[in-house]
């Protein structure tokens, strides 16, 4: 199944959650969630950033599980993703170098994950990058450009005054160590 996404910023979530209990929005758990992001000097471009259709790696802890997770990037549109559970954050990342891959930096969020029909809602406290919403729907019928005007629909509703952020964090996170 295809799904789509969109992110945008927030100033805060107390309107936000206001507008889920509302809707009759499902809280559904609230987890910490650390990302080891890893990349290649092949897939890099001039600023850093994996270049489009290349990937990008990642140890993830969530909760008590440790992912390695392959990512293939599309900006604006979805990529292949792949996952396998690790015993350890270091078994992960030994593997990882022995692959070539170089840890780049590392992305800590608290997220709050909503269920509302068939759309997940997200709510990320993101360190150094603020606080994001990411609503996700399926693709019914394979449109997907009826799937991101619903995303867009129920992001209206639930933060009239959310700014949409179509890039990655990573690309954002990049960016202010570019600045740096």
């Amino acid at each position: 199944m295809i799904e789509v996404e969109i992110k945008a910023k927030v100033k805060d979530f107390s309107l936000i959650k206001k507008q889920l209990e509302k809707l009759g929005a499902e809280f559904l758990n609230k987890e910490k969630q650390i990302d080891a992001i890893f990349g290649r000097k092949e897939d890099l471009d001039n600023e850093h950033k994996i270049i489009e259709g290349h990937f990008s790696a990642r140890v993830r802890e969530k909760g008590d599980k440790r992912l390695v997770e392959f990512k293939e990037i599309r900006r604006g549109a979805p990529g292949m993703e792949f996952s396998s559970p690790v015993v350890s954050l270091e078994s992960g990342i030994n593997f990882l170098e022995k692959l070539g891959f170089e840890k780049a930096f590392t992305i800590s969020k608290v997220r709050e994950n909503y269920k509302y029909n068939d759309f997940e809602i997200c709510l990320d406290d993101v360190d150094e990058l603020g606080s994001f919403i990411e609503i996700e729907h399926p693709c019914k019928d394979g449109s997907k450009q009826d799937a991101l005007k619903e995303c867009e629909d129920l992001l209206g509703i639930l933060a009239p005054d959310a700014v949409i952020e179509p890039k990655k964090y990573g690309d954002l996170m990049q960016e202010i160590i570019n600045k740096k």
